[in-house]
């Protein structure tokens, strides 16, 4: 069994002009801020100015971490009649948020919700594919993003004009697969028109990405960690804790504790993986915090030290 939890499942667009006959008030265009759980519930609407600014809070992160996690990109593609600039992307090695403004072309009809939505997992509907390298030819990309060390691609947005919206795109990885200097190329398929833009780049935006063992309370290794202040990928090794209760249950009650043991909010489970052994758990910080403030995790009964090994990215 695996459980996939999108990081953003509900796309939004147009679902505003729909309800008030094709006019936007002011107070319709202000963002709405992302609750700090990440709810898959969670009624959005993007800031056109910054898109990601809504989704995560990032007040507790150094200001050096935030500006060496973001990369602007401001890249532009036309198909179609339709213009799709990608606008910046923020994260590290394992997870990526990249914004995406789309300008529709005129007479462009926005008011039927059903026409705009987007697979919100990339296994439903392959529209967002991230491939490494640069390539010229949608073609020559894979079909879809390959399962290797994949956790999930997910995609949600809203309508910001008669003919413009904006997009959040989230990409994850179970381990640091997009270090910098790595060139990679984006395809978005936009269903409405059936126009393909391509962006590609050399990825530049970095975070820290640590390992870790997890370690039971008589110093035992439970299991291992790969962590950033975006995102958490836990493998468990214990099968006592792995069998304690049900893997969905263990995902709801899954927490970060920091060094004085009080549990951090916005870290959510997002995942988990008991296919086969060991167990996999998935974890997203809708509230980013440095590394330094993560000392232990909590799945169920069980309370595992994490301690810090090599393998910074």
């Amino acid at each position: 069994m695996k459980r996939i939890l999108s990081l953003a499942l509900l796309l939004l667009l147009a679902l505003t002009l729909a309800a008030c006959g094709g006019e936007t008030t002011a107070e319709e265009q202000n963002a709405v801020p992302m609750p700090t759980d990440g709810g898959d519930e969670a009624q959005i609407q993007l800031d056109p100015s910054d898109p990601l600014a809504n989704y995560l809070d990032l007040s507790k992160l150094p200001e050096e971490t935030v500006s060496a996690a973001t990369q602007e990109l401001n890249l532009t593609s036309e198909a179609g009649g339709c213009q799709a600039t990608l606008q910046k992307v923020l994260g590290d090695a394992m997870t990526l948020y990249l914004s995406l403004n789309v300008t529709y072309p005129e007479g462009t009809d926005l008011s039927d919700p059903s026409k705009l939505v987007q697979g919100a997992d990339y296994r439903a509907s392959d529209r967002v594919i991230l491939a490494e390298g640069t390539i010229t030819d949608p073609a020559q990309m894979p079909a879809k993003i390959s399962d290797t060390d994949i956790s999930s691609v997910s995609f949600q947005g809203s309508q910001t004009g008669d003919r413009t919206a904006n997009y959040l795109i989230t990409i994850s990885y179970r381990d640091a697969v997009l270090t910098p200097g790595k060139e990679v190329t984006l395809l978005y398929e936009d269903r409405l028109l059936d126009a393909t833009h391509l962006f590609h780049w050399t990825v530049e935006n970095q975070a820290p990405v640590q390992q870790a063992e997890l370690r039971d309370q008589a110093g035992n290794v439970a299991g291992t960690g790969v962590l950033s202040p975006f995102a958490a990928c836990l493998t468990l090794q214990d099968n006592a804790i792995a069998t304690s209760m049900e893997p969905d249950l263990l995902l709801d009650q899954l927490a970060f504790l920091d060094p004085s043991g009080t549990p951090i909010d916005g870290f959510r489970g997002t995942g988990v993986n008991n296919d086969s052994a060991p167990m996999i758990f998935e974890a997203a910080a809708f509230v980013p915090v440095p590394l330094d403030q993560l000392a232990a995790v909590q799945l169920g009964e069980s309370t595992l030290e994490i301690v810090w090994t090599e393998g910074a990215a």
